[in-house]
């Protein structure tokens, strides 16, 4: 049984009535909200001016939604899946309609949600056109990454993949460049000329990217540091690359 997706707290609700009132299907299945926090004159606001139907229920019953540790603010929504998530076929066909370089962002099995969350948030400040993130072995769409990336995931498409070796191979059939981003890559970030399709290559927080994956890059980048710094965390390096990657094509 598919485990449910329940989004927390009030900015990444905001989000996703935003991301739907620019043109993306409602995320929202079900909204959940404490007594306390429909009085609250904002959300009250929120809920009225968008028509949103929604349940009372304790504050016990969201925890068990969202768990106790969650900063929830007394209101939760369960999501729906089918719009959490798009396909590759439909981010390549945007892509060869765009008639400016296109980004993807590509994770290799990344675990810690909060990182998950924070590169989101990035692609989404540095005009990123795709999240790819593998079915397996890799932290999916949760209220934590949600929260943690302010309710970006409802602004980029998320695609989920199979075999991320073929996915590459598929990209760069389709005029994509890739790189890897690793401590150790032999092109330094600031040599690097962005001037076509890009894909980005993210590897997991402990392993880094995969022996097979990364010699499938067409660049493993690294990133200059003061040599009293050992490395950047994925999310950090992810989104220096980003910049870098935004500096020359927005």
């Amino acid at each position: 049984m598919t485990e449910k997706t329940y989004l927390y707290g009030k900015n990444p609700l905001k989000e996703a009535i935003l991301a739907h009132k620019r043109g993306a299907s409602f995320a929202i299945e079900k909204l959940f909200i404490t007594k306390q926090t429909e009085n609250d004159a904002e959300i009250s606001s929120l809920i009225q001016t968008n028509k949103l139907d929604y349940d009372v229920v304790t504050r016990d019953e969201i925890e068990n939604f969202v768990g106790r540790d969650t900063v929830h603010q007394g209101i939760c929504a369960l999501l729906n899946e089918k719009v959490l998530y798009t396909t590759l076929d439909e981010v390549l066909a945007k892509a060869k309609n765009k008639s400016t370089n296109s980004l993807f962002v590509l994770l290799d099995e990344l675990k810690d949600p909060h990182n998950v969350g924070a590169i989101i948030r990035s692609s989404v400040a540095f005009g990123a056109d795709a999240i790819l993130m593998p079915e397996h072995n890799q932290t999916q769409i949760t209220g934590t990454v949600i929260k943690t990336s302010a309710g970006m995931n409802f602004s980029i498409p998320i695609v989920r993949i199979g075999n991320i070796n073929t996915v590459l191979e598929k990209l760069k059939q389709n005029t994509f460049w890739t790189y890897g981003l690793t401590g150790d890559g032999d092109t330094n970030l600031n040599d690097v000329k962005f001037d076509t399709n890009t894909v980005i290559v993210i590897g997991s927080e402990g392993e880094g990217i995969r022996t097979k994956t990364l010699e499938l890059c067409d660049f493993k980048l690294s990133i200059k540091i003061d040599n009293k710094c050992e490395s950047l965390n994925a999310s950090n390096a992810t989104a220096v690359a980003l910049y870098e990657w935004s500096k020359q094509n927005n």
